[in-house]
């Protein structure tokens, strides 16, 4: 599945967490890492799987558990927590080897959808080797964590990290996943520069965004969609090909050339409007 936004809530907090089902994101984090404090770790695992099991119907949206790092004392619970089956998957943070992608899995009871966060640089050098897993459904930069094991400082246009995201792009791309997550913006109050950093990231090949605050998804579900004029030229590309240019290799839309690799462009841009549903 593709994702444009997806929220995280902190486990310790059920209030949170049923208000977080009626947010207009397309997934859900549940987040028993880094926003639970380590003497909470098993009572926020209690508090969602009790809002699990009070549910009398499947969630509208997927959930996900973001679970402590492999190794760690809290990891293996955590991991079985992502086998609930209402939860669709499962965040796991600082990835650095296929065998944690493995050790995951098999805990989880072998279904669901496993993220990858690349977080440290570790993840960032052996990503090519990570990704050799067919368990994974996408990838995620965690830029705050990989900003502190890098010593790198953190800008609002996030310059600073378009190498690793370049790298996890190409990357992933290349092992045929298709979903790839950007890092949270932490300032939820500085809208404009969440668009500018969403929109930047965008076309660098990132799908979606993952955030902290609802206030964020309009804006990052606004960059992750198609316009309405990008969906009439896709329209427009793909009418013509099936038509008046049918069995040409070359026409032209708008004054402008379109062959095959625009062609396959417009597809992709016809595709993600069908997904949203505006197509």
């Amino acid at each position: 599945m593709l994702y444009r936004t997806m929220m995280f809530t902190p486990g310790n907090r059920p209030d949170r967490l049923i208000k977080s089902l009626d947010s207009p994101a397309d997934a859900l984090i549940w987040d028993v890492e880094d926003a639970v404090h380590p003497n909470e770790k098993e009572a926020a695992r209690t508090v969602i799987r009790d809002v699990l099991d009070s549910m009398d119907d499947a969630p509208s949206k997927p959930i996900f558990i973001r679970v402590n790092q492999a190794g760690t004392p809290w990891f293996e619970d955590d991991a079985r927590l992502a086998g609930h089956p209402l939860v669709r998957g499962l965040l796991l943070p600082k990835t650095e080897s296929a065998a944690q992608v493995e050790q995951a899995w098999k805990l989880m009871g072998r279904k669901g959808e496993l993220i990858v966060l690349i977080e440290t640089a570790v993840g960032v050098r052996d990503l090519e080797n990570i990704l050799e897993s067919p368990l994974i459904t996408g990838v995620a930069l965690g830029a705050v964590d990989l900003a502190v094991d890098l010593n790198l400082t953190l800008t609002d246009s996030g310059l600073e990290l378009l190498y690793f995201k370049s790298r996890i792009v190409t990357l992933a791309r290349a092992a045929g996943i298709q979903g790839i997550y950007d890092s949270v913006f932490p300032d939820f109050n500085n809208l404009d520069s969440l668009r500018i950093r969403a929109a930047l990231t965008k076309t660098t090949g990132f799908t979606g965004q993952m955030c902290i605050h609802p206030v964020q998804i309009p804006i990052i579900t606004e960059v992750y969609t198609p316009s309405a004029q990008e969906i009439d030229w896709a329209k427009r590309v793909i009418h013509a090909l099936k038509n008046e240019a049918k069995g040409l290799g070359v026409f032209t839309i708008d004054g402008k050339m379109v062959d095959r690799p625009v062609i396959e462009r417009a597809k992709q841009v016809h595709e993600a409007a069908v997904r949203w549903k505006l197509a």
